[in-house]
């Protein structure tokens, strides 16, 4: 069974990051980024974004995997998400 392992990141989380100056809100944030901060330790198979706490500051958010509500919560914030497809893709067969 392949199975995907993502690092999870919380809405919440991700705004005290900013509010405390590790993230730039103003630049893009990536899964690289979000890694430089210590937010995240290790990608895994990707980061994937929960909508757990607030998020108040517009931005650019460029991930693995997202919720739908996260992705709404950003929106709602006046900022982007957007979701990409994982490097590897395994073949379904």
């Amino acid at each position: 069974i392949n199975t995907k392992t993502h690092a999870v990141v919380n809405l919440g989380l991700l705004q005290k990051f900013i509010d405390e100056k590790k993230i730039d809100a103003s630049a893009p944030i990536t899964e690289t980024v979000l890694v430089e901060s210590g937010l995240v330790r290790r990608v895994k198979d990707g980061v994937r974004v929960l909508n757990k706490g607030a998020i108040t500051s517009k931005i650019d958010l460029t991930v693995t995997g997202a919720s739908r509500t996260a992705v709404e919560a950003v929106e709602a914030a006046g900022g982007k998400l957007t979701v990409t497809k994982p490097a590897k893709v395994a073949a379904d067969a």
